[in-house]
């Protein structure tokens, strides 16, 4: 029993369970990289070519017309990003607290906007085939859309106020306060 200590104690194994080895916590992060990789290379082209192109829109609504451009709109918000993301997967948060606060805040932003956009394109589709109703006008359109971002930007203020970088065994990120509660 003594040797196997011993040889634990040589090789440097972590004793604590749950704790991830090196080498596993950088296949995990490679992992990372490439998944974030795939979806900004496919995603930001996808995205410009349904703003570009409006793809075969001719059938829908005025309305529907305008969700579906902010739909891409707002992904394109939570994709350009993701570089600085993945260099802070390899590197390491280095772009201080108040660049962690922004993007988090952004990101929450076009994630709550996406969201809002489907919930109110699938209320105005609802709308429009069963009840045969066309509900907004070119003003109501615009102030709809308007709402939707005011609502959107209220919802994500909680990203500005808890996160923040935090250095662990495992280098500086940019984590949720309560990242540190239960991780550290």
């Amino acid at each position: 029993m003594e040797q196997l200590n011993s040889s634990a104690a040589t090789f440097n194994i972590s004793s604590t369970p749950g704790d991830p080895s090196p080498a596993s916590w950088a296949s995990i992060k490679l992992v990372s990289v490439v998944v974030v990789s795939i979806c900004f290379l496919l995603g930001v082209p996808g995205n410009i070519a349904v703003i570009i192109l409006k793809p075969n829109w001719q059938h829908l609504s005025s309305l529907s017309q305008s969700l579906m451009l902010n739909l891409a709109i707002s992904d394109l918000i939570c994709l350009l990003p993701l570089p600085l993301w993945i260099y802070t997967f390899v590197k390491g948060w280095t772009l201080g607290l108040v660049a962690c606060k922004l993007l988090a805040y952004f990101m929450y932003c076009s994630l709550y906007s996406s969201l809002l956009t489907v919930t109110v394109l699938s209320v105005q589709r609802y709308l429009q085939v069963v009840h045969l109703q066309k509900i907004f006008d070119r003003v109501g359109k615009r102030r709809l859309l308007v709402l939707l971002w005011l609502v959107t930007m209220i919802l994500s203020i909680p990203a500005l106020v808890v996160r923040h970088v935090i250095k662990d065994q495992h280098g500086t990120d940019c984590h949720l306060i309560a990242y540190r509660r239960y991780h550290v």
